[in-house]
Order: structure tokens, then sequence, then C-alpha cells
């Protein structure tokens, strides 16, 4: 198998599965680290980071797991192209999230934060 056929086929790759079995640690181990760092803080700008790879990595893994499942073997190989794009993506998204915006964890913290007035235009 070359290397893009075990990256594809990620669900039957004994090194893909460790990268699973590693990025399953990695979220649970970052996920306390985000929940007690503060906002903008070191400790929460290195769990962001992890959960950038870890989260598309999970994803791209156990998603190739469902399509091996569920799908007939001949749409198999289309899907698990368009799930390679997707992962990419995701990864993309997230760390422009990280690296441009104000990081994954203070994305989501932002949902149970109540929202700050808007003020009205001064009129000129």
């Amino acid at each position: 198998r070359t290397e893009m056929q075990r990256i594809i086929n990620a669900d039957t790759s004994k090194g893909a599965l460790k990268v699973h079995e590693y990025a399953n640690y990695a979220l649970a181990g970052a996920t306390p680290v985000a929940l007690i760092g503060s906002k903008g803080g070191l400790l929460t700008k290195g769990a962001d980071m992890v959960f950038a790879f870890a989260i598309p990595a999970h994803m791209h893994i156990t998603m190739n797991a469902v399509v091996s499942d569920y799908l007939p073997k001949v749409a198999r190989g289309p899907v698990r192209i368009g799930l390679l794009g997707a992962s990419a993506v995701t990864y993309l998204g997230l760390m422009k999230l990280n690296l441009a915006g104000p990081g994954i964890t203070d994305t989501i913290r932002s949902l149970w934060r109540k929202p700050e007035p808007v003020k009205p235009k001064s009129k000129k």
C-alpha cells in the first residue's frame, strides 16, 4: 500500500489506528486543560492546538470506519476521497480559528456568554 492509500483507507491502517488512539488521549487530556485555562492563556492556546490536530484526525479515521461498515464497496472510494477533503478543510478551519481568531476554546465558551449590548450609532 502507498502512503496515500493508508490515509484514504484510514480505518484499516495499523498506523492510522495508533493515530486514532493517540488522538483520543489528546482529546481526553486537552479538554480539562482547556476548561481550566484562562481566556487567551497559554494553557488554552496549547489545548486549542491539540484540538486542531486531534479533532480532524479522530473524525477522519472514525468516519472511514463508518464508510467501511455502511457503504457498498463501489461507493467507498469516492466517499473516502471526499472525507479526506472534509478532514483537510476541518483542520485548516480550526487552525485559522486558532491563529487568526479567538481560538477553539474561546469560541465554544462564547456560546454560554451573555452577548454584549449593541451600542446605538451616534448621529452626526
